[in-house]
């Protein structure tokens, strides 16, 4: 039986290591944190190992390997002194806000789905991003999973009104091409952010450069339906 041909309506965006390079102030708030508790600041390589599965796996990670007990205190104190630094260094990608643009171009509705707080994914995408680019911003709060469960992209493409098989998940980490398997959507990893050297599972998709994502829904977007099917080989763009 032939597989459907892919048509992508939707892009569901990671944040951190895919839109943004928000490692700067990560690293720089966690650091200081540490020194407060006498340990050697780490380098931002380092940290960047750590990011992707949110906050609380980052700290307890972060914690385990300088024996540190008290991790809900370490995150406590973190997340202060991250919330007032969010966007002091952090920056979009290069080529991301062209990237943007095209989607926009385009016609193609936006969301982002992270697991960074919610509140404070939605300050990073107010300082950084035009107002009204993403339909939908979703990240960690009480009571939602985190990725690479499903539920949140479900709920991004349920807020978007696209069905969750025609939404591209685009990350940078195993754990994007996990929650994109696990909803039932087609992937694009990102060839510039902090795991995609680390990712064992296939992407539909890999971009080596932002504008590579506009070349995929040139390809695949709406109408378009392109005579390429989903799942055959991964694309490099």
């Amino acid at each position: 039986m032939r597989t459907p041909r892919l048509r992508i309506d939707a892009v569901l965006f990671d944040l951190d290591g895919t839109l943004v390079d928000t490692l700067p102030d990560i690293a720089w708030s966690l650091n200081q944190v540490l020194l407060e508790h006498g340990c050697p600041a780490l380098t931002a390589e380092a940290v960047g190992d750590y990011i992707g599965g949110g906050a609380t796996a980052m700290i307890e990670a972060v914690a385990m390997r300088f024996g540190i007990g008290d991790a809900a205190t370490l995150q406590q104190r973190y997340a202060r002194v991250y919330q007032d630094h969010l966007v002091q260094f952090s920056k979009p990608f290069s080529g991301v806000l062209a990237m943007i643009e095209g989607c926009r171009e385009l016609q193609v509705p936006l969301a982002i789905v992270t697991n960074k707080a919610e509140a404070m994914a939605c300050q990073v995408a107010d300082a950084l991003f035009a107002p009204t680019v993403f339909k939908a911003i979703l990240g960690h709060r009480a009571g939602r999973s985190l990725k690479p469960q499903p539920d949140v992209a479900w709920e991004a493409a349920r807020r978007l009104s696209v069905d969750p098989r025609h939404c591209l998940f685009v990350g940078d980490t195993e754990i994007d091409l996990q929650t994109a398997h696990a909803a039932g959507m087609p992937s694009a990893l990102v060839a510039w952010g902090y795991g995609a050297t680390r990712t064992g599972q296939a992407p539909d998709f890999y971009c080596e450069q932002p504008a590579g994502l506009l070349h995929i829904l040139k390809q695949h977007g709406g109408a378009a339906q392109a005579s390429t099917e989903h799942g055959d080989t991964v694309k490099s763009c």
